[in-house]
This record gives structure tokens, sequence and C-alpha cells, in this order.
């Protein structure tokens, strides 16, 4: 995305003037809030802080985009009858100078602008850099060409208008900004009809104080704020881009048709379903499982999973509550949870292989892999573990793991890497609420042997990549609650694969052997859908709709030939980003489906389901289905239909 350069002309600098034989000019910091500001919520010292949004280089100072900026309140006044005027005074006096820690550096709030009402657009899930060669792009790209290059990502610009002043304040009613005449050269914002009060990600402009006169001291031929063009000369903006022709709009919701045999409808819950028959049951206790139901949830936790080694060879890995030990893990960071992994033979109900993982974080630490593998992160690094629960390769990490994500035919792997932008100290000020800091994510692009094919830099809170066979399916937001799915191929072409219409954030993955596997809410947000797309959008399973749906999860078998859904149902409805007790759990449902054509092979309802989001699996051939509940394993044999 091209950049918009803002240049001020400062005021009064002389010196700078006779050197230059001409006004002197900087560029001014873009920067957004993180967090919302509240008059009567701030104290005299406290600290505020601001987001750089586009790169900025001055002449002691880099500061990158998601560089930080410090503001501390020199004087506040909480709107009040007596007083009739609600005042804030910023003074900012530090920021992130191309290092971890805040340097001094003193910057002028000098305009201001309201969140930009698109805040609710943009790509949602980020795309990778890929340099294509041949047919399949990434599976021929040349080994010594290794590209290290920028994942693109939304930039939020200020949005300059012609006649835009020092002081000026756009979008935000009421407000009233004046530019380096409080205490400290803050710039003092007012209201005189309610308290002060600037939402999250409202936009700043500032400009660097040093070498300026202090604004309050400037006196102006004519009694007026001078206009943007007056005290900084041309603004470069760039040039539009053609107008492209209109075409034709498709429907908003272009993936309800659902007609056999290209698709299938899900039975919801409820409705009559085959109970399956159970081929064997496992109790793994002796091992030191046990569930733990009674706790709050607002997602499926990551504790338990399930994996095929090889035809009878089942993976079991689940956390034992056992008091974990405090090793430091290298960069990844300590331990904070140790979970117990299990080869049980399915036939004969052996085991026949234990070990402990220490893990220093509770996301998702196991991936399936193709030819009966698993990855798993473990401490500092990525094991893949073969049948018998050899360990096949290794992968180091310099850092905290963010996601894994692996194409359904396993060509390739992507692996995501957070780096910390700020020192301890800085991060433990940002860290305000559940929201944690926005990080720098460093991803790289593994093929099957775990080689590196590519790498790039991205940043946290984004939605990860999905990964098909023939390229990435890229998640983005339009107006009124509607998303559409695009697909980039690997050798760069881009092409629509969806649209839909979701009162939630749609929830986006891939399962074998090819397909996309989409949860989203109605419009009235009374129950959850889930769909099953092939990679040119056409729907082979629909279904959901309930409104105690809490969750829901899908995979492939190694094969390719078929996959499974799952459905937790509660006793009373769970509304998205709500939290839930996992004693509410009352059953949980999950169909076997041919991958050709959507048709059920199988369909299994259990009770007291596990809290886990991965406590089943389809064995490599798609003939066994491995379900963990509080008590036990139940593996149901798939008919071949």
């Amino acid at each position: 995305m091209r950049i918009l350069v803002l240049t001020f002309l400062m005021l009064g600098c002389t010196a700078v003037r006779a050197a230059t034989g001409g006004p002197p000019t900087v560029t001014a910091v873009q920067a957004e809030l993180t967090e919302d500001l509240h008059a009567r919520l701030l104290r005299v010292g406290a600290s505020v802080f601001a987001r750089v949004t586009v790169d900025w280089q001055g002449t002691n100072c880099v500061l990158r985009r998601g560089a930080i900026l410090e503001a501390h309140v020199s004087s506040v006044i909480p709107y009040s009858k007596a007083a009739k005027t609600s005042e804030l005074d910023l003074a900012f006096t530090g920021a992130q100078c191309g290092q971890m820690k805040m340097d001094a550096f003193d910057l002028l709030l000098a305009a201001m602008a309201a969140p930009p009402q698109s805040s609710d657009l943009g790509i949602l899930s980020e795309g990778l850099p890929v340099q294509t060669s041949g047919k399949y792009g990434l599976l021929n790209i040349d080994q010594n060409y290794i590209h290290t290059l920028q994942v693109q990502t939304e930039i939020r610009l200020f949005p300059v208008t012609p006649r835009m002043r020092m002081g000026t304040v756009e979008g935000i009613p009421g407000v009233k900004l004046s530019v380096g005449t409080g205490p400290d050269n803050s710039s003092v914002l007012t209201s005189t009809k309610r308290d002060v009060s600037l939402e999250k990600h409202s936009m700043l402009l500032l400009i660097p104080a040093q070498g300026i006169i202090p604004l309050a001291l400037a006196k102006p031929a004519q009694p007026r704020s001078p206009s943007i063009s007056e005290v900084s000369g041309s603004i470069s903006t760039p040039a539009p881009d053609p107008t492209p022709a209109v075409q034709p709009q498709p429907p908003d919701d272009d993936i309800e048709v659902c007609e056999p045999p290209q698709c299938n409808l899900a039975l919801p819950s409820g409705d009559a379903i085959d109970e399956g028959k159970t081929a064997a049951s496992i109790s793994i206790r002796e091992l030191g499982y046990s569930s733990r139901p009674q706790r709050m949830m607002k997602s499926f936790g990551n504790d338990e999973a399930l994996a095929y080694l090889g035809p009878t060879e089942l993976l079991v890995a689940f956390n034992p509550h056992i008091l974990a030990p405090r090793h430091a893990l290298g960069r990844s960071g300590s331990t904070v949870r140790v979970i117990r992994a299990a080869l049980v033979e399915t036939q004969t109900h052996r085991v026949t292989h234990t070990v402990d993982w220490e893990l220093p974080d509770n996301q998702q630490y196991l991936w399936p892999l193709a030819q009966s593998r698993v990855l798993v992160h473990v401490a500092s690094e990525l094991r893949v573990y073969g049948e018998g629960l050899k360990i096949q390769n290794r992968i180091p990490l310099d850092g905290p793991l963010a996601f894994v994500r692996v194409t359904p035919d396993g060509s390739f792997l992507t692996v995501g890497v957070i780096h910390e932008r700020h020192s301890p100290e800085l991060h433990a000020e940002l860290t305000r609420g559940d929201e944690d800091p926005e990080e720098d994510v460093n991803i790289i692009v593994l093929n099957s042997n775990f080689e590196t094919i590519t790498k790039s830099t991205t940043r946290s809170g984004l939605m990860v990549p999905t990964l098909l066979n023939e390229g990435q399916a890229k998640l983005l937001a339009l107006p009124n609650m509607r998303y559409r799915v695009s697909m980039l191929t690997w050798d760069n072409q881009t092409r629509t694969v969806a649209r839909f219409n979701s009162s939630c954030t749609p929830e986006m993955s891939s399962i074998a052997p090819d397909l996309i596997f989409l949860v989203s809410c109605d419009k009235q947000a009374e129950g959850r859908y889930y769909r099953v797309l092939r990679s040119d959008g056409k729907l082979a399973l629909k279904g959901g709709g309930m409104p105690n749906d809490v969750g829901h999860a899908a995979g492939g078998s190694a094969n390719h030939e078929a996959f499974v859904v799952k459905v937790v149902q509660s006793r009373s409805p769970v509304y998205p980003g709500v939290s839930f007790n996992a004693m509410d759990f009352l059953s949980e449902e999950l169909g076997v489906y041919r991958a050709t054509d959507g048709k059920r092979l199988l369909g299994v309802r259990v009770v007291s389901p596990s809290t886990s989001r991965d406590g089943y699996a389809l064995a490599p051939d798609g003939s066994q289905l491995a379900v963990l509940t509080r008590d036990q394993i139940a593996i149901y044999s798939v008919p071949r239909k």
C-alpha cells in the first residue's frame, strides 16, 4: 500500500531556516490510541499509549509501524455542572525509537480524527508472501532463492483534507484541540457538554517538538489557526487508481444452495441419528487422565488430543494436571503445563510408549501430518513423530509459537513465531485487561522435507492463514455483516470462492482432502451454522443452526476419502463471545462423511463429551473413529458404503 506522507513546516525555527535558505520540514507521525480514554477515569501523571500506524524516520528517532508512543496526563478536569467544561492535557514525551524500551522523545499532538468508519472492514486473515515457479509454485521453488518479504496488512491513514488546520478534530463531536498550550507543552482537549472521551483507534497526527517554539508563544498576524497547507506546504497524496468498470453484483450469500448428490444436509441436533457400533472402549484413567468439567470457558480447550500414527496405533495426549516443573524452555518461555502422551494399540489396548512433554503455553500443540505422522510443539521446538512414537525431525523455534498451519495434502506448512517488541516493563504497562499488546510474528514456510522455502513478517492479532493444496483461502469482511472468501493461488491468481452473511466473526480452517470448514452465525445470532466447501466454492455439506450448539470442529482422513464433523451441544443457548460452563455440555455429535459426495457414513452421539476441540480422530484409512469422553476412549467402526 502506498503510504501518505505529510510534511509540516516548523514555526519559529530561524536557525534552521538560515542554514538551509528555506523553511525546515519534518514528516508527521501517524498513530492511533491503544485504548479508550475517559477524562473521569484518568489521573494527573497517568500514562496514555498510542501505536504508530506508518513507518517514520526522523533525525534522532526511527519509528516502525507498531512502535509505541507514550504520553502523560498533565492536567485533567472531569465534566461537572459547576465546571461546565471537561479538559484533558496530553504531553507526548516518549517513543520506541527502534528499541524495545522507551526513549525520551517529545511530540506535539497536532490533529485528531475519529476511528475510521471502515474499521470493521478489511482482510481478517493475512496473505503469505510466495515466490512461485512452475505449476505448483511452492513445490518447485528454487531452494537457494529464499525471500524475506513483508506480508500485506491494512494501514489506517489519517484523513487529510485540503482545509485542515493545526488543532483540527475530525469526526469527534464536541471535542476541541489546542496545540501546545497546556503545561509541559501539552496539547489541550476540551469538551463543553460531557467528559472528554476518545475511542480506541482514534487517529493522531503528531510532530516532533524539538526546536519548535511553543505554539502558545507564537503570534500569528491574524487571529485564526493556520491551515495545514500554510503550516506544512504541500501534501503528497497517492494518485487514485483508475476507476474499475462496474461489474454486476453477485448475491450477498451464494453458498446456501445444497442439493444432493453434490451436497448433503447434516442432521440438526435432536433429530434421529445412528448411534454407531462401538468396536472397543479404552479406559486411560490408569495413565493419569481425568477430566475437569467444572470450569468456565469461552472456547474449547487444548488439553486433550487424539491422532492415529498407524492403522492400529492411537496417540492419546492429555494434561494430567500434575504440579508442572518451572523449567526455562529457551526463548519460547518457561514451562506452563505438562502433556502426557501415550501410544495405545487399539486391538490389544496395550500401551506401548509414554512420554511427557513440557509446553510454554496453553495453545494447540498437536497437528496431524501425512504418512501417519504428527507435528508436536514441545518446549522450544516442533517435533515430527512417526509410528512407534519415534522422533523423525526437529524444528527449532527462536520465540513463542504463534500458530502452525498445514496444507491438507501435507505438501508444506507455515509456522508463526512471536518476537517481542517491548521491554518487560513496557509490556507489563501495555497489558491492560485481557488484551495483549501487538507483537511481531515471523512466518516461515517449509516443504514436506521441512526445508525453509520463504519467510515473511506480520503482526499478531490477525486470523491465521488457511491453507489449501492449491493456495490460501482468505477471509475478508464487508459492510453489513457480509463476508467474502477468496483464493490466492500459489501462481498468484485471485478468485472469489464464496460470499455469505454472519452476525459473528466467522471461523475458517482447512481439512483433508482439500476442503474449507466454515462456521458462522445467522443474522439473529440464534445459532451457528457450519459449511464444508470445496476449493471452488461448491458446497459439500451444510448443518447446524441450533442455538444450543456450542462448538464445531472438523478433520479428514489421511487417505483423503472421508472427513468428520464434530458438534457439541449444551443444556442452554451459548452465544459467541460469552463464557459457558463445561458442566453444561450435554452431548456431542460426530458425523463421518464421504469426501467425494458428502454422503454420511456414520453418525455418533456421545454423552459427557470432553472439553477439548481435538478429542477425536479418524483412522488413516477412514475405517475407525476414536472419540474421547470424560471417562474413556470409544472407538467406532466406520462402514464402507
